[in-house]
């Protein structure tokens, strides 16, 4: 009887213990989350020099290189994506953006080009009438 009571008091141990390890899992990742969000808060004010320190130069440029990395990426799927998009001339046929000239009608196909400036920040080109850079954030 003695074995069984021994084998039910470590069963509640290893249950409590096993709470309080949970207990101390959750709160690491809600501490984890908070520290991300905090750091997410302090690189935006840092971004929008709020924050002015030296010390974070180093960490924030290595973010914003990500940041035109990712940019530079999205921008590179979105010219992929107009290529394959169809265009319809006025004749009704249907082309695609490496037609030079309509091969119904011989009308010269015209793709609208887009302006664009290069922020002084990141260097990343925006259209010409964004106020803010679509990369990084500054005021154009």
């Amino acid at each position: 009887m003695q074995n069984i009571s021994n084998k039910f008091s470590r069963n509640k141990i290893e249950n409590e213990k096993n709470d309080i390890y949970m207990e101390i899992e959750n709160a690491q990742i809600k501490k984890a989350n908070l520290l991300l969000d905090m750091g997410i808060m302090t690189y935006e004010k840092i971004r929008n020099e709020i924050i002015i320190d030296d010390s974070f130069d180093n960490i924030s440029n290595e973010i914003l290189e990500i940041d035109k990395l990712i940019y530079n990426n999205n921008l590179r799927i979105k010219k992929l994506e107009e290529k394959s998009k169809e265009i319809v001339c006025e004749c009704g046929s249907i082309l695609n953006s490496e037609n030079n000239f309509c091969g119904s009608c011989g009308k010269k196909v015209e793709i609208e080009d887009n302006y664009l400036i290069e922020c002084t920040r990141c260097n990343s080109l925006n259209e010409e009438d964004s106020v803010y850079c679509a990369c990084c954030g500054i005021k154009l």
